[in-house]
C-alpha cells in the first residue's frame, strides 16, 4: 500500500466514481481494504464498502482496526449488518462483531440472521464471552410457527421446554422452517392469547438494500 494509491483511493471516492473504485480495489486482499480503510474517513470508507461484493466487505470488516469496525457499523441498520456482513461470516467471526454492540442491537442483529441454525451458534458462542450483553445469554431456543396463535405457541414451548433449561427468546419461522423472526419470552406471556405470533415478533425485510 503506496502512500499514491491510498491518495487515488480517496480521489476516487471524494469524486464518487464508483466505476473506477471498483477497478482499483477489486484485486485487493481484504486485509489491504482494511489497511486502506484506517487512511479514510468513517464516511469514506463507507462509501469504499459500498463497492465491494459481500464477501469481500465480510471477510474486510473482520480483518479493519476493532474502532474504525465499529464506527463503520455503528449507523448502519441491524438489518443491513445481518444480511451485508453476518450472513458471510464464519460463526466466530459474526461473534467478534456483535459482541461489541449493545444488548438492543445485539438483539435487533440476531433477529434479521434468516438462518435458525447459524442465529443458535452466534447465540450459543456469545454465553462464553464475558462482555456480551446479559439478555443474551441463553443457548436454548423454542421454535414456533409466525401464524400460531398464542395458546398454540405456549402449548408448543410447554413441549419443547421438557428439554431445555433456560428459555428467553422465542424463534420465529415460516411454513418452509426459515427464520423469520425473534421475541422475548416475556412478550409471549403479557400477550392477548388471540394475537397470532408473527406480528409480534422482530420480523426480517424481504429485501434489503445493500448499505446505506
Amino acid at each position: 500500500m503506496t502512500k499514491e494509491f491510498i491518495n487515488h483511493i480517496k480521489e476516487l471516492i471524494d469524486q464518487k466514481d464508483s466505476v473506477l473504485l471498483q477497478e482499483a480495489v477489486s484485486k485487493l486482499h481484504p486485509a489491504d481494504i482494511a489497511e486502506i480503510c484506517v487512511e479514510l474517513t468513517t464516511e469514506q470508507a463507507r462509501f469504499l464498502y459500498r463497492q465491494l461484493d459481500n464477501e469481500t466487505a465480510a471477510d474486510a470488516l473482520i480483518e479493519m482496526d476493532e474502532d474504525m469496525r465499529n464506527d463503520l457499523l455503528e449507523e448502519l441498520p441491524s438489518e443491513a449488518i445481518a444480511r451485508r456482513f453476518v450472513n458471510y461470516m464464519d460463526t466466530d467471526d459474526a461473534v467478534e462483531i456483535i459482541r461489541d454492540m449493545d444488548e438492543e442491537k445485539q438483539e435487533e442483529v440476531l433477529s434479521h440472521i434468516q438462518d435458525i441454525e447459524q442465529a443458535g451458534d452466534i447465540v450459543d458462542l456469545l454465553q462464553y464471552d464475558e462482555d456480551t450483553a446479559g439478555g443474551l445469554m441463553s443457548t436454548e431456543m423454542v421454535v414456533v410457527n409466525g401464524n400460531w396463535s398464542m395458546p398454540e405457541c405456549l402449548k408448543e414451548m410447554r413441549q419443547q421446554a421438557e428439554e431445555l433449561d433456560d428459555i428467553y427468546y422465542i424463534y420465529v419461522v415460516d411454513d418452509d422452517e426459515r427464520l423469520c423472526g425473534l421475541f422475548p419470552l416475556k412478550k409471549m406471556i403479557t400477550s392477548p392469547s388471540v394475537s397470532k405470533v408473527k406480528p409480534l415478533s422482530k420480523m426480517l425485510p424481504s429485501s434489503i438494500s445493500a448499505m446505506t
